[in-house]
């Protein structure tokens, strides 16, 4: 079994503290999941069950395992649910003796059951391992010959793809199959499947199957302007794969009569071939020049952040997508020539509306709002053609997938089966990981940066900071992270990736590993909003409060030049109060916010920096650098770190830090490292000579040694993240001799804090400097005042002189 590095030795006893990390899972009562490893495989999402009392083995994972029938030791006693569902097991077998780690043999049950895990870890084996078990922070913790070993685990999840079942609807084609979710109860599975297969009829395997709404339903119309000139662009000539990929698509277009062969077209337009994720060709058209003489459809798409937070809560989702969607929406006759294309062997045209022309999206929004306007917002949620069926309980999924499907029967609209997914937990949705108790990042857009090398031109920065805009609500401090990439825009003519730029790149990657889940309001709940404002920031968090604060939305805006030079606000927030007066809002002091720390540390770290002198007869001063000397200690009666910074300019600041929490000698003088880095960036300082007596941190820090321990890990990664912020750092070891006063204060901080003097600050940590903080991300945008704003500063106008005049 994989397990973390032992804390401790093995005469010590098993306990959880206060400075046990708690997972935020835990307030949601999820279940401990992990890895194993056995029979030299490791076998995920494996349930961890004290209530059970057999260690259970999948019949499909035992079969993974290259495990055979003839080492199955035939049993007779059942196993008996909680519900009373008796399983009848197929045999028991022994899996064990591996030399890693605490190995012990296990005997499994094998059964033939459905279920969401690969595995269940029961009694027998928890009390083998002499687990002790803690549901609240998720973990458990044992003896191994070299010391306590602690094993945490984070809940299984369904995902589109992920822990479904393949069902065939009909024996005859057993090709015909849909993707329905392994966790559903049996009752329940059976019930959707016999419900799926007596609408069949609303799925669709080929083209020629898709009929297409009645034209009195949905006609997708141009309205081309009259005046506008037709264009026939000169065709484009492609290689023999993509030349094959189209001849491919316009042989099952055409027998389903989406498309028809035209002569003499006054618009005519390229094919443009598109790779899909599975290595295929989607074929499109180069609509560019028809779509500049169509007038825009106003018709108003739903707001994203809207329709994902409506999809949290519900406790079975899902995911529908149409065959050919757009083509289900047929062209009105005038308009069908114009969508006129090129192909090798003759010119054709749409009698479905097709993929690429302007107004498209907003058509097809108009369908699915009509047909389902009594059910969107209540169990049905759609953008487009991203359609969602949502359950609030399990005793309502049938008549919603029910109803879904009569009003698909009755449009004559039909669903792809291979992108459909019913009777899941959780799942992909506009780009984000919803569920029934929280919103998470899309996994495969974050790693689509983290799998980025380093951008060489101005087109691949842009596509850095396009991929970022996708994770913007989940990113603290955004802006901040992307300043050196808007750098690099501003000079395109001069692209140059500096040192500093893939620092940021590198940080922003790791900071990718950690990115926070968010929560949804719910309908009339009281929510709070945290705001801080210092001279460079101003930052908003906003709360949901039960239990435990969770995030809802993450707000933080870095100010521009004028804005910093504003007055002091304080007369005008009478009058805003005012204006806020028609809204239920109540105003607390600062000190009754529980979280207040939170949007203090947010607006601390947002900053802005100054504008690039222009002129190159000023002189500017290098500031002298600060040195910090640090040490740390620890002994029975605790531990603590002494620090002291001596500015530039003489100033000697002496600190003192007391830890609420156990630490060795080498973690003690980590912590003195990271406060002393973090007091002197809030002093301002920018070059840095730290002084210290540790050989370990210091060769560490140095990577002359290298930090094998995941606690060293993490010190290291904070400490590095901490010296990017200075323009110069420098870490030296000395002697103690040399490092007295330090040495000194750790001493006194780690015994009692009655001899020190009033004169040296003392602060009471509870948690490791490594742990991180929660911080906001940025979203700037254009207010009406922004104009005036430009104009007041930087006295620039509008291009539209309409809109000068006004200013």
């Amino acid at each position: 079994m994989e397990v973390a590095e032992p804390s401790s030795r093995l005469s010590e006893v098993i306990t959880y503290g206060p400075t046990d990390p708690v997972p935020a899972a835990s307030s949601n009562h999820e279940t401990l999941v992990i890895e194993v490893l056995t029979n030299n495989y490791i076998v995920k999402k494996v349930y961890v069950d004290p209530g059970s009392s057999v260690d259970v083995l999948y019949y499909r994972t035992f079969e993974s395992l290259k495990l055979t029938r003839e080492q199955l030791t035939p049993v007779r006693t059942p196993i008996v649910g909680f519900g009373g569902h008796v399983v009848h097991p197929e045999g028991m077998v022994t899996i064990g003796r591996h030399p890693r780690c605490r190995t012990i043999p296990v005997n499994f049950a094998v059964v033939k059951a459905d279920s969401p895990y690969n595995m269940l870890i029961g009694r027998p084996t928890l009390n083998a391992l002499r687990v002790v078990y803690s549901t609240y922070h998720l973990s458990f913790k044992f003896l191994t010959p070299a010391g306590v070993a602690e094993k945490a685990g984070k809940p299984g999840r369904l995902e589109p793809g992920d822990d479904v079942e393949q069902v065939v609807l009909d024996e005859a084609r057993p090709d015909q199959v849909v993707q329905v979710g392994a966790g559903l109860p049996s009752p329940l599975k059976e019930e959707v499947i016999c419900l799926i297969k007596d609408h069949r009829d609303v799925f669709a395997w080929f083209a020629d199957e898709v009929v297409g709404v009645p034209p009195e339903l949905m006609v997708h119309q141009l309205n081309v302007n009259p005046q506008a000139r037709p264009v026939k662009q000169k065709r484009r000539h492609f290689g023999p794969e993509r030349s094959k990929a189209i001849s491919d698509e316009v042989d099952k277009l055409l027998p389903a009569k989406m498309i028809h062969e035209v002569q003499y077209p006054t618009w005519l337009s390229n094919p443009v071939m598109v790779k899909k994720d599975t290595g295929g060709w989607r074929m499109c058209v180069d609509f560019t020049d028809l779509n500049k003489a169509c007038p825009k459809d106003c018709y108003p798409l739903p707001r994203i952040d809207a329709l994902v937070d409506s999809a949290m809560g519900h406790e079975i989702l899902c995911f529908l997508d149409a065959f050919k969607g757009y083509h289900q929406i047929g062209m009105s006759e005038e308009d069908q020539e114009k969508t006129a294309f090129y192909i090798d062997h003759g010119v054709y045209c749409y009698t479905t509306m097709p993929f690429g022309l302007k107004n498209a999206g907003a058509t097809y929004q108009r369908l699915i709002n009509r047909l389902s306007k009594n059910q969107i917002g209540r169990n049905v949620e759609a953008y487009v053609d991203d359609i969602l069926v949502k359950s609030l309980t399990t005793s309502s999924f049938l008549s919603d997938v029910r109803e879904v499907f009569g009003v698909l029967r009755d449009s004559r609209m039909k669903l792809n089966p291979k992108k459909c997914v019913f009777g899941v937990t959780s799942g992909k949705f506009l780009g984000y990981l919803v569920s029934h108790r929280e919103i998470e990042a899309n996994r495969d857009k974050v790693k689509a940066i983290q799998d980025m090398s380093p951008p060489r031109n101005i087109r691949e920065v842009q596509r850095v900071n396009g991929r970022l805009a996708a994770l913007n609500r989940f990113l603290s401090q955004s802006a901040e992270k992307a300043l050196p990439f808007f750098k690099v825009l501003k000079k395109a003519d001069q692209f140059a990736w500096t040192e500093k730029c893939q620092a940021a790149f590198d940080k922003l990657k790791q900071y990718l590993h950690h990115l926070p889940t968010l929560a949804s309001p719910r309908p009339e709940e009281k929510l709070y909003l945290y705001l801080s404002a210092t001279d460079e920031a101003v930052s908003a968090v906003l709360i949901r409060d039960e239990s435990t604060q969770v995030p809802v939305y993450y707000v933080s805006r870095a100010l521009r030049g004028p804005e910093t030079r504003y007055t002091q606000a304080s007369g005008r927030l009478t009058k805003w109060a005012v204006e806020l007066g028609e809204y239920d809002l109540s105003y607390e002091p600062r000190t009754a916010i529980k979280a207040q720390a939170l949007a203090d540390f947010l607006a601390e770290l947002t900053f802005t920096e100054g504008p690039e002198s222009t002129s190159a007869s000023v002189e500017v001063s290098t500031p002298s650098p600060w040195t910090l000397y640090v040490d740390g200690s620890s002994n029975g009666d605790g531990s603590g770190a002494g620090l002291l910074l001596e500015g530039s300019q003489g100033e000697v600041c002496s600190y003192a830090l007391r830890f609420g929490f156990p630490a060795t000698n080498n973690e003690a003088e980590y912590e003195a490292l990271i406060a002393g880095l973090q007091l002197a960036r809030r002093l301002g300082a920018q070059q840095i000579h730290v002084r210290s007596d540790s050989q370990l941190v210091v060769r560490q820090v140095l990577g002359e040694y290298e930090a094998k321990d995941e606690t060293m890990q993490r010190y290291l990664s904070k400490v590095h993240q901490l010296t990017a912020y200075f323009e110069s750092f420098e870490i030296q070891r000395i002697p103690r001799s040399q490092n007295k006063q330090a040495d000194a204060l750790s001493r006194l901080a780690s015994i009692s804090f009655s001899d020190l003097n009033k004169t040296v600050l003392v602060e009471v940590l509870s948690e490791p400097g490594y742990v991180e903080e929660v911080t906001c991300p940025v979203h700037s945008e254009e207010t009406w005042m922004t104009p005036f704003i430009l104009f007041l500063g930087q006295g620039a106008l509008p291009e539209d002189r309409a809109e000068a005049r006004k200013i």
